[in-house]
């Protein structure tokens, strides 16, 4: 979860660090470097470290502009501008390290405008089968595109499905990491199904002070919805809290 006070600190530190240990490298190197006696093995030696400090500050650069589009999307609730920093991201990355990223990244950003078509589009890329994180990823949005659909029978089956990924004690290298709130996409299936009880003890379970902004746009439209089907006035006092987070999110701005 993000904490946007955490998430400046600690980039800020990192980078001070990182620009301290660039600085030792460049002069340490360059002081081995001058005390070779060939002037050929000089200039050998001087493309070699700039060859490493290229990637080194490439790589940086990569990490920067990525968390800065993250921070658009989940703290900023800015879904086109985290695009537009994703895009710059996308044409940089010449050694293609962020691709996975930068598609997970789209399928929150399809899901925040409410473009659906296009998300399932974009989960039915090969990519998602590279690893049982991506794997997770699909499912979630293949449970989340087939509530939008109303088609309880196949959210049934995925949610059941994801369920059991998430009750799985391993150490395997491989397996899936947890990166969706499961309380939250049970409240949205009980929800679904009018199984209010269920619902309220699945929002219950989620602590809104680790939320990130984009986050608890969600989870405040889910209470808005249950106070809707519970016909209480608490209803308002959600989408409020809500619309002043993220105004412009599809499931926000297109409430009933």
């Amino acid at each position: 979860m993000f904490s946007l006070k955490k998430l400046l600190l600690g980039e800020k530190t990192r980078l001070f660090m990182m620009v301290i240990i660039f600085i030792v490298f460049i002069v340490f190197t360059t002081r081995i470097i001058l005390q070779e006696p060939k002037l050929l093995n000089q200039i050998l030696y001087f493309i070699i470290m700039g060859f490493f400090a290229f990637f080194f500050v490439l790589s940086e650069v990569l990490r920067f502009v990525y968390q800065k589009g993250i921070e658009q999307l989940v703290i900023k609730c800015n879904p086109e501008e985290a695009l537009i920093l994703m895009n710059k991201l996308k044409k940089i990355d010449i050694i293609k390290g962020y691709q996975q990223s930068i598609l997970v990244f789209k399928s929150l950003y399809y899901r925040d405008l409410g473009q659906f078509d296009q998300l399932d589009a974009l989960i039915n890329d090969a990519t998602f089968q590279h690893s049982a994180s991506l794997k997770l990823v699909k499912k979630v949005n293949e449970f989340y595109l087939s509530l939008q659909n109303n088609d309880l029978e196949t959210a049934t089956k995925l949610n059941k499905e994801i369920n059991d990924i998430y009750l799985i004690k391993t150490k395997k290298r491989y397996s899936a990491r947890p990166v969706y709130s499961l309380n939250q996409l049970n409240a949205d299936y009980y929800l679904a199904k009018n199984n209010l009880s269920k619902a309220y003890d699945a929002l219950r379970e989620i602590h809104e002070e680790s939320l990130n902004p984009r986050e608890k746009t969600y989870y405040y439209i889910s209470y808005a919805k249950y106070y809707q089907l519970k016909k209480q006035n608490k209803e308002e006092l959600m989408l409020k809290q809500a619309k002043e987070l993220g105004p412009n999110l599809a499931h926000v701005k297109h409430y009933q």
